[in-house]
């Protein structure tokens, strides 16, 4: 490796780096997971408010294959965790956008939007993005009892490389072209890009995989 810096430098973001003197890698995409803190009498009271709602509702069909899918007003709902959600979700929020930005804090206007989802054996969400968005993500609220098989995918969330013809690039030892797998537990948050496509693999487990997903969108100035 040559030991002189790189030339083509004045375009790189935050998110990019330099793997050897010579070798830059662009184009990185962030994602966020954290424990949210006290998320377990937070559950209680959310798992409470979806279940009451899926007894007066049949529910949407967007990404989810089964299941149950509620009408995405589930911010407006009201109660104690329904607001700590959405704190949890505007914390992650500023954690991501600062991390990813040299530390600038967001100060502007955001518009929130969420929805629950309820899986049981064999229910999945399809791979999808999430249009007219800036970040999107999901709160795991229970993950039920998943099949302890470390090799199963049953009940994970899997992201798809987003860069075009990636698959098409066969290099021993490199990560083209391959998903990235996620195992989320109960209380766990994930933030990434609207655009980065994903899906939900059939959930093969006991008991209900309830989780909440949520958009953000930006509007700055106002």
């Amino acid at each position: 490796m040559s030991a002189d810096a790189p030339k083509t430098t004045s375009g790189m973001q935050s998110s990019d780096y330099t793997l050897e003197p010579d070798t830059l890698v662009w184009w990185t995409t962030p994602i966020l997971r954290r424990s949210c803190p006290g998320h377990d009498e937070i559950n209680v009271e959310l798992e409470t408010l979806i279940h009451e709602k899926m007894a007066s509702s049949d529910g949407a069909y967007k990404s989810n294959e089964g299941g149950w899918h509620s009408d995405e007003d589930l911010l407006t709902w009201g109660g104690t965790a329904i607001a700590q959600l959405q704190n949890w979700i505007v914390g992650a929020f500023q954690d991501i956008n600062q991390a990813i930005s040299g530390g600038q804090i967001y100060g502007g206007k955001l518009e929130l939007n969420a929805w629950a989802n309820v899986n049981r054996c064999g229910d999945y969400n399809s791979p999808h993005t999430h249009p007219a968005c800036v970040w999107s993500g999901v709160y795991y609220v229970d993950m039920g009892t998943p099949v302890e098989d470390p090799e199963s995918k049953a009940g994970t969330i899997e992201f798809l490389d987003p860069r075009a013809g990636t698959e098409m690039m066969v290099i021993p030892g490199a990560m083209f072209g391959l998903a990235k797998v996620e195992r989320p537990v109960t209380g766990d948050i994930i933030v990434f890009p609207s655009w980065l496509r994903h899906q939900v693999h059939p959930y093969a487990g006991e008991g209900e995989r309830i989780s909440i997903a949520f958009n953000i969108r930006i509007r700055p100035g106002q």
